[in-house]
């Protein structure tokens, strides 16, 4: 079992971590990022980021091992038995048989909503200039503060990879969650309660037209499932907090 180190702020992050390495730590940088800045004090002042990223964080260790280990049992009962992150959750109703197609679909996506409301949101919460409420996990004015500040990220001028991403997981999330529920089902039309005697021409011609009209729409509709399936694919090496 991997121990699981509960941090919501690092010595190696702070003011005086700041003032021995004689340059303040960035808030947040891209992925490839974070290296290059790490060996450029690591050559422009070798023994200080010794102390405050070496040192300091392994001082840190020692004095929260109790706690980590308490953590870190606590996180395994709680993710294999309460949570069980081991499986994708569907939201679909239980009891109910699902074609493997559909369980994709929604488990997929509804693992997006909680990874954006759970985990995206209360990595907000190093905050400490707001007081954000929490229900169950989630918070609405964290999750989007969140997305505020992460798809605005920039490099030398330019939108980072991260904010590229961070854009697109939250146009997914908003599809999901408030566009796509809105949807016209194909076949709630009332006229095809009222063409069902076939052998009246005109009637099975009209109901030939409604028939065709609703599979064009919901194919429509698997059309845009699939595009927006093959997007969240796309940036899952993104969905990460």
């Amino acid at each position: 079992m991997r121990l699981i180190k509960s941090r919501i702020h690092y010595w190696s992050s702070s003011k005086f971590a700041n003032w021995i390495r004689g340059v303040d730590k960035p808030y947040a940088l891209e992925w490839g990022q974070w290296n290059k800045w790490q060996q450029e004090q690591r050559d422009k002042r070798p023994f200080r980021y010794w102390l405050s990223d070496t040192v300091l964080n392994k001082l840190q260790d020692i004095l929260y091992f109790p706690l980590d280990l308490y953590y870190t049992f606590k996180i395994y009962i709680r993710n294999r038995y309460i949570d069980k992150v081991q499986y994708l959750h569907t939201g679909l109703e239980p009891g109910q048989y699902y074609d493997l197609d559909h369980r994709i679909l929604y488990g997929l996506f509804n693992e997006l909503v909680d990874f954006v409301e759970l985990e995206l949101s209360l990595s907000m919460k190093h905050d400490t200039a707001k007081k954000y409420k929490f229900v169950r996990g989630r918070c609405q004015e964290a999750q989007d503060d969140y997305f505020r500040w992460a798809v605005h990220l920039k490099h030398q001028g330019r939108l980072t990879e991260q904010a590229k991403a961070s854009r697109t997981i939250k146009e997914l999330y908003e599809w999901w969650k408030h566009i796509r529920p809105k949807r016209k089902e194909p076949y709630d039309d009332p006229a095809f309660g009222d063409i069902d005697d076939i052998l009246d021409n005109k009637k099975f011609k009209k109901k030939k037209q409604l028939y065709k009209k609703a599979y064009d729409l919901e194919k429509e509709y698997d059309d845009e499932d699939t595009k927006m399936l093959i997007q969240l694919i796309m940036v899952r090496n993104h969905l990460w907090s």
